[in-house]
């Protein structure tokens, strides 16, 4: 074999092992996002527990806090100094911004979403960036606690068309999308707001069958 060959042979191994290794979920996925993340009324088990679990070898950091909004965008900056070298990066937030939702809210979560996109991009440009667009609410089991906080009809109606601009946001920046609208079923709601730990389960299915088709 002379050296032509065996240098052109060397780079198609390469190229092979470039994509075994890219076509596979692996090192650390950064989870950004509310009380669902942070595993509220499931004692901390929440879907990034649980695929923590379930895939040991991958490093799912679980960065949710109760409460947040993506108009809180600005606690993204600690989190992206602290995990510089992150593969990945899911952001899912939007719920909380919508009490009593309408449109002007809908739009003030995209542009925090696009803010969000961006910081990444500038800290990280190598990692993956995956919106996740928010569950749907159950009104009929919906806590009296949460009633007054306005988690209502407008805000069921609100996640449904944050669902369609999210998406739209992920195509026109490039991003990936996963949606969980639907994802949760209505009997798996603890306070027709938090998932229980069903619904986990299924939010963490829905993660990672999303997450591997982006390495098919």
């Amino acid at each position: 074999m002379d050296k032509l060959t065996m240098m052109l042979a060397l780079i198609g191994l390469m190229g092979i092992s470039a994509v075994l290794v890219n076509n596979k979920i692996a090192g650390t996925i950064v989870c950004f996002g509310d009380s669902i993340t942070h595993g509220a009324k499931v004692n901390g088990h929440s879907w990034v527990y649980l695929l923590s679990k379930e895939h040991a070898g991958i490093n799912f950091v679980n960065e949710g806090r109760n409460g947040r909004k993506t108009a809180d965008r600005k606690e993204l900056l600690p989190v992206l100094r602290k995990y510089k070298k992150a593969e990945a990066f899911l952001i899912f937030l939007g719920v909380n911004d919508l009490k009593n939702g309408n449109d002007s809210m809908v739009a003030n979560c995209v542009t925090n979403m696009e803010w969000m996109i961006n910081k990444i991009r500038h800290s990280n440009p190598r990692a993956k960036i995956v919106i996740l667009s928010p569950c749907e609410i159950n009104l009929r089991t919906m806590s009296p606690l949460n009633v007054r906080k306005k988690y209502n009809m407008n805000t069921e109606m609100a996640l449904v068309a944050l669902e369609k601009s999210y998406r739209r946001l992920a195509k026109e920046e490039s991003v990936e999308f996963i949606s969980l609208l639907r994802v949760v079923s209505p009997a798996n709601y603890a306070d027709g707001l938090h998932p229980n730990a069903a619904g986990q389960q299924e939010i963490a299915a829905a993660v990672w069958k999303g997450l591997s088709k982006l390495v098919r």
